[in-house]
């Protein structure tokens, strides 16, 4: 392919025409409305306009953007310092996606998320008071009050966009507070003044409005931190000033909500995690804190007639890579959370997945920082639009379980930041987490909730994180210097940790002066400011009914999304309706479907509890559970006209059989994994691989279903016409899995891990102390050194390895094909367009990857810099847009601690999976820091 590169004149000249201003208090809020984008040229002139005018917001209508080239409106943001917004109004003629844009140089503390096309909410803090920023491209009268009412509490709002009145009236902006109503923008309560003056941008004819919203007085009184027009910081600053020191000391750790040893629970705890009691006298709500890696918990049943939806595991979400279905995932877990009294959610885990041996693999979301931040980040998006606060975890490079309270992790700053930090970083900034949590672990000798370089620099001075850090259960070794390193709250201390060490050891040491007021103070602020964002004082939870069915749907379609096709050879799925004899063999699949084991296990359902009790371990990190989603019963719901008859699989010899005896035979395979242990080595257990093998020999048409944590050894694949990876499937697993394998649901899963042949081609091929007895013990540390950066599909392109199934891999029931690829750059943004087109028989999806292949020499030779999942019908063809994330093409300068890219010539890759490039085009990128 030939070269194509952008010219740089545009983003040359805007960064010469600015300089970043900075943000403070206002008594009112402005709005400048553009009908449309000027032209290019005229770019450098508004933005030396804007550096001087100092709106709060740029609300552009009529944006048409190009599908392959790089927004002028984003590349003006960039230079200014704000923050750039696209609402795609549904409209895409191959070449051109229509539009609006918001630009703000507020910063962001909430924003809706993609389950609504066409409607854009952000909620912008301008150092005293929050607004309600609404934009409407077009997504109908229906969906905006919706909005508007799950997420304003009370803030004052602005609407922005072509929206009908009675549109805007439902959604309670009253048409008496209409401003500039032939442009449609509308305002509430919470200002108490407005003006519009036309606006002349320079060098060009647009018409332009500038909107002046005064605010109306604070409300004061008793307790002026009820005031639902401030920020979350000016509340948290007017409530801790009211605070006693020893209400002070009450938010600073949490009390473990399942009670001590068994015993009575704290007073007021409904029944999980954590707990930390509120204050009555001053409006404080408690603190619920529930576990929910892959679904809310209910351990032992201790809340009776509570239930909640066993999603499917980190790695099938991740599979999907659509971020819809996490943020879906996310907000339905947040949803029940909320309806079962929580408002802290234990989820969004980060870590990568650097080994597949990782007995917790099945909590996260594989081994790409893009993959894994873009995808966690939905998920927590999707926890906090419910109004539950979603965690981040575990920080960092909680990779292993193997004596995860001792072992140490070591690996050098630069890797560090570009792989498992570049996740969490990602992470952070699509989702906004309120709370961090620190890891057990040790980092280059120190404990993740001690680590002040973690905490303290990272996390909240260079990534600017406002919320709190909060200890993992059993995480804490000290009270000043876990403070002063940056951790706010420390978890159930009387049962985990050797002593509480945020109550009387912090108290010493702030009345001592060890511990200055002020970092006391940062603690509780953080805490209450992050409980004012998400709403647990305004619209605390209640106890509701959980709508089982709504659960059921996004499971299902998790499931279906996120399900992996690895082999099919000679088109043997979708089963066909020739096959009237199947058997189906092992995997307790005639019961349910196994989850992981541990913090995280959805233990009750709507559909009940356990469906194989007894199978071992029966106690922590068990018991080892199926959900009732029995595949089989699934399979004859879907296949009426078939005989299908179930063999455990027990005796090989029986289960080959039986396969000979059927047109097809269908194996599950499963491997249990779970919390605090890793597994001994990548072979599935009890003598699957034998039963496998038996079933494939006396039937040729054989069929395998992994319900796995990950990769596992794979030496009967040669003999497996069809292997279907189906992780954890959670609650809906067995309808799903049917629904793949007759082809009423098309795959579209592709791997978010590298499947490895076996352990001789991972960067530790053998480790001392894995699994319940190991022959030896474990040595405590882990030397990430060996791999850096380059985890999974890097590594093996680093070594010239060639694995069983790439990063990225899977197969579907149609077929696809690329044509026309082209690549835009300016500045530090990129941006790839190509023609998709289904040339296959069946509606299907595919996703679209986009590589960088680093020039010779880089230590790390490709990278993920982009993906877009594309739904299409049979013929169908679109033109799509694949934005990549800056920091993908960079390097992490440690000693500059900056993300910097250099210039040199790159080659751009669209690929069907890390080993397999379908096209490519070389770029120029020039040496640059990013801001």
């Amino acid at each position: 392919m030939k070269t194509f590169t952008k010219p740089l004149a545009l983003s040359l000249a805007l960064s010469a025409a600015l300089a970043t201003p900075a943000w403070a208090d206002s008594a009112a809020f402005t709005v400048l409305t553009l009908e449309q984008a000027p032209a290019a040229d005229a770019m450098p002139a508004l933005a030396a306009q804007l550096k001087t005018l100092q709106v709060d917001a740029v609300s552009v209508r009529q944006v048409q953007r190009g599908i392959g080239q790089v927004d002028p409106l984003q590349l003006l943001a960039d230079g200014l310092g704000y923050q750039y917004r696209f609402i795609a109004a549904g409209k895409d003629d191959g070449q051109t996606q229509h539009g609006q844009a918001v630009l703000t140089r507020l910063p962001i503390a909430a924003e809706s998320g993609p389950d609504q096309p066409g409607l854009n909410y952000l909620r912008l803090d301008d150092g005293r008071h929050a607004v309600a920023v609404y934009t409407d491209a077009g997504a109908g009268a229906t969906q905006l009050p919706a909005l508007v009412s799950r997420s304003r509490l009370g803030a004052p709002a602005v609407l922005l966009g072509a929206v009908a009145g009675e549109s805007a009236k439902a959604a309670g902006f009253d048409p008496a507070r209409v401003a500039l109503e032939a442009d449609a923008s509308y305002f509430s309560d919470g200002f108490q003044a407005a003006s519009s003056a036309p606006f002349k941008v320079e060098g060009s004819a647009l018409r332009a409005t500038l909107l002046t919203l005064a605010y109306a007085a604070d409300k004061g009184g008793e307790q002026p931190w009820m005031d639902t027009t401030l920020t979350a910081d000016a509340r948290a600053a007017l409530l801790l000033k009211a605070m006693t020191e020893d209400e002070k000391f009450q938010m600073l750790h949490s009390y473990f909500g399942l009670g001590k040893d068994g015993g009575k629970l704290p007073e007021g705890a409904v029944g999980s995690a954590g707990f930390v009691p509120g204050v009555a006298r001053l409006g404080i709500p408690s603190q619920q804190s529930a576990d929910a890696g892959v679904g809310v918990t209910n351990p032992g049943g201790i809340r009776p007639g509570d239930f909640a939806t066993a999603m499917p595991s980190g790695p099938s979400t991740a599979s999907t890579w659509n971020r819809g279905v996490a943020f879906a995932g996310g907000a339905t877990m947040g949803r029940e959370a909320w309806q079962q009294r929580f408002n802290i959610l234990l989820s969004g885990s980060v870590n990568l997945q650097r080994d597949p041996r990782n007995g917790r693999n099945f909590e996260y979301a594989g081994e790409d920082p893009l993959l894994a931040g873009s995808m966690v980040g939905a998920v927590i998006q999707g926890v906090q639009s419910q109004h539950v606060i979603s965690s981040m975890k575990h920080f960092a490079l909680n990779d292993m379980e193997t004596r995860r309270n001792f072992h140490d992790v070591r690996i050098g700053e630069q890797a560090m930041h570009e792989s498992d930090l570049l996740a969490f970083e990602i992470a952070l900034e699509a989702g906004r987490p309120g709370v961090a949590m620190c890891s057990y672990n040790k980092i280059n000798g120190t404990y993740g909730c001690e680590n002040g370089y973690l905490m303290n620099q990272v996390l909240k001075q260079e990534w600017k994180f406002p919320g709190f850090v909060m200890s993992d259960w059993g995480g804490v070794h000290s009270g000043s210097k876990a403070a002063l390193a940056g951790l706010d709250q420390q978890s159930a201390g009387e049962v985990f940790d050797a002593a509480v060490f945020f109550d009387e050891p912090l108290r010493l040491a702030v009345h001592g002066g060890v511990v200055p007021q002020a970092r006391l103070n940062d603690m509780v602020a953080r805490i209450l400011r992050t409980m004012f964002l998400h709403g647990n004082f305004d619209n605390p939870p209640q106890h509701q009914k959980v709508d089982a069915e709504a659960g059921f749907a996004v499971a299902q379609r998790t499931v279906e999304e996120g399900s992996v096709l690895l082999r099919n050879e000679g088109s043997l799925l979708p089963l066909a309706d020739s096959a009237k004899r199947i058997v189906i063999i092992g995997g307790h699949a005639d019961k349910g479907v196994i989850g992981g084991g541990g913090s995280s296990m959805v233990g009750v359902t709507a559909k009940g509890t356990n469906a194989v009790p007894g199978v071992l371990p029966t106690t922590w990190p068990g018991p080892v559970i199926f959900h009732p989603s029995s595949p089989l019963e699934s399979l004859r719901a879907a296949r009426p006209d078939a005989t299908i008859t179930y063999v455990d699989g027990t005796n090989a010899a029986a289960a080959a059989k039986a396969a000979a005896q059927a047109d097809v035979a269908i194996v599950f395979a499963t491997q249990w994994a779970a919390e605090s242990v890793d597994l001994p080595d990548m072979q599935l257990p009890d003598n699957q691989d034998a039963l496998i093998s038996a079933v494939a020999k006396a039937n040729p048409k054989t069929v395998l279903v992994l319900e796995t944590n990950g990769p596992v050894r794979t030496p009967w694949l040669a003999q497996v016409p069809a292997v279907l990876q189906a992780w954890y499937p959670g609650i809906r697993g067995g309808e799903g899995i049917a629904a793949l394998l007759t082809g009423q649901a098309n795959p579209s899963g592709r791997l978010p891990v590298t499947w490895v042949v076996d352990e001789s081609q991972l960067p530790r091929p053998h480790i001392d102390g894995l699994g319940f007895k190991p022959a030896k013990p474990f040595g405590d540390v882990f030397d990430f050194d060996i791999e850096g950066a380059n985890v999974g599909y890097k590594w093996m392109a680093a070594k010239g390895l060639t694995p069983t199934f790439a990063f990225g891999h899977g197969l579907s029931y149609t077929s696809f094909a690329y044509e026309n690829l082209k690549v835009s750059v300016e500045g530090s943004r990129l941006v790839a367009s190509v023609d998709i087109r289904n040339t296959g028989k069946r509606a299907g999806a595919d996703v679209a990857q986009l590589y960088l292949k680093l020039p010779a020499g880089s230590t790390t030779p490709i990278r993920l810099i982009g993906y877009d999942k594309v739904n299409l019908q049979p013929g169908e063809q679109r033109r799509i847009r694949i934005e990549a994330e800056p920091k993908t093409l960079a390097h992490y300068d440690a000693q500059a601690r900056q993300w910097k890219i250099d210039g040199g010539t790159y080659q751009v890759q669209l690929s069907r999976n890390a080993a397999e490039p379908l096209q490519s085009v070389d770029v120029q990128l020039v040496e640059q820091v990013l801001r």
